[in-house]
């Protein structure tokens, strides 16, 4: 399956941080389309622990990429 792949380091091994960061990313998105879809303007305010939570997952990744090199 090509989506497992995704999850893959260049070794073979899956990659926890990898998932990590999908999960939070496809949370936020589900929260956005939430947010969007049941308040009455249509605008997504997400707090800043959100923010600051995808921003961590996904800056921790990329410190992570350039650490393995």
């Amino acid at each position: 399956m090509k989506f497992l792949q995704f999850f893959k380091e260049s070794n073979g091994n899956y990659s926890s941080a990898r998932l990590f960061a999908f999960l939070v990313t496809i949370t936020t998105i589900i929260d956005w389309l939430h947010a969007v879809f049941t308040t009455s303007d249509g605008i997504w305010r997400p707090q800043w622990q959100t923010i600051g939570m995808v921003l961590g997952v996904l800056g921790f990744k990329v410190v992570q990429k350039f650490k393995e090199k």
